[in-house]
């Protein structure tokens, strides 16, 4: 094919492109009610996805958020996160939601526990899709118990009164979202060996106050951060061996101690769920596990008192 084809195929392309935007421009103008009517803002064939022209493409993502972000109805919609292109702040800003939104709808615990492919529920309206855990559930149920309005429920997802809900099913509950505790455990399925307070030392044998509590695991498991902060120290120190310590908001500090590899420096910044090492045996220490400790102001509490 000559040039001016392929210029002709792509000038084709494009005219197509621009009718696409302005027949969904006019439907947003005429406050379209029905989500039936909105398959093709979501529809990723409509968008000419397989351009090479990646500004293009990126381009073209930009002004479909625009237009969902605008609808009157809910719209949800499908994401793969890719940390490389988009974070959760900007995500929510294009489509009109905000992050708590997206947190609680997929249940994103920690922004560190995010990876790349990872698929996300978006939706143009602040507040979470709830899904169903069993059949037969009425919207005077839900009501009840998010303490909405029948109203409210009817009117966002476009349901009577009497709808029945069956299991696997989503239902939109407007500025209703997960509160997540601040701090996390660091380790996933650890089981908690030694508990805070007085114990007697396993190597030396005397009477000594544990500061924190010791998690067992595997050698090498990850370990993460058990909440957004910044790393403060990151090395080896008496007894703890190979050490990592965060400093997180209202002057909380976190101890990561016994290591076999530290995976962050000085002065990182690091988000709740982020590797920043791996359990080790190094320091004083009978085997693998993670010394674990949260300080306030600089004094050690218990970790059951605030992860559990």
């Amino acid at each position: 094919m000559n040039k001016n084809g392929i210029l002709n195929i792509l000038l084709l392309l494009i005219i197509i492109l621009i009718g696409t935007i302005l027949f969904a421009i006019k439907l947003i103008d005429n406050n379209i009610r029905t989500t039936k009517d909105l398959n093709f803002v979501y529809n990723y064939n409509l968008y000419l996805f397989n351009l090479e022209n990646k500004e293009i493409e990126e381009y073209i993502e930009k002004v479909r958020y625009k237009i969902i972000k605008n609808i009157i109805p809910l719209v949800v919609i499908r994401c793969k996160y890719n940390p490389y292109k988009h974070n959760l702040y900007l995500l929510a800003q294009m489509i009109g939601a905000n992050i708590e939104s997206i947190r609680s709808t997929n249940y994103i615990e920690a922004i560190g526990l995010l990876y790349p492919g990872k698929e996300l529920l978006l939706h143009n309206k602040k507040g979470m899709l709830y899904k169903i855990k069993q059949d037969d559930v009425s919207v005077k149920t839900i009501a009840k118990k998010f303490s909405k309005s029948i109203k409210q429920i009817c009117e966002i997802n476009e349901i009577p009164p009497t709808y029945v809900f069956k299991k696997g099913e989503y239902v939109f509950l407007p500025d209703t979202y997960i509160k997540f505790k601040d701090f996390m455990l660091p380790l996933f399925n650890a089981k908690i060996t030694s508990k805070f307070g007085w114990r007697k030392h396993p190597i030396f044998g005397i009477l000594k106050y544990h500061e924190g509590i010791d998690l067992k695991q595997k050698y090498g498991a990850p370990v993460r951060a058990a909440a957004d902060g910044k790393v403060i120290f990151a090395g080896w120190a008496e007894g703890y061996g190979k050490l990592v310590i965060l400093k997180h908001h209202k002057d909380y500090t976190t101890y990561y101690g016994h290591l076999s590899k530290i995976r962050v420096k000085v002065g990182q910044s690091v988000y709740k769920g982020q590797i920043i090492g791996n359990v080790g045996a190094t320091g004083w220490t009978t085997g693998p596990h993670l010394h674990f400790e949260i300080r306030k102001n600089g004094i050690p509490v218990d970790p059951k008192k605030i992860l559990f």
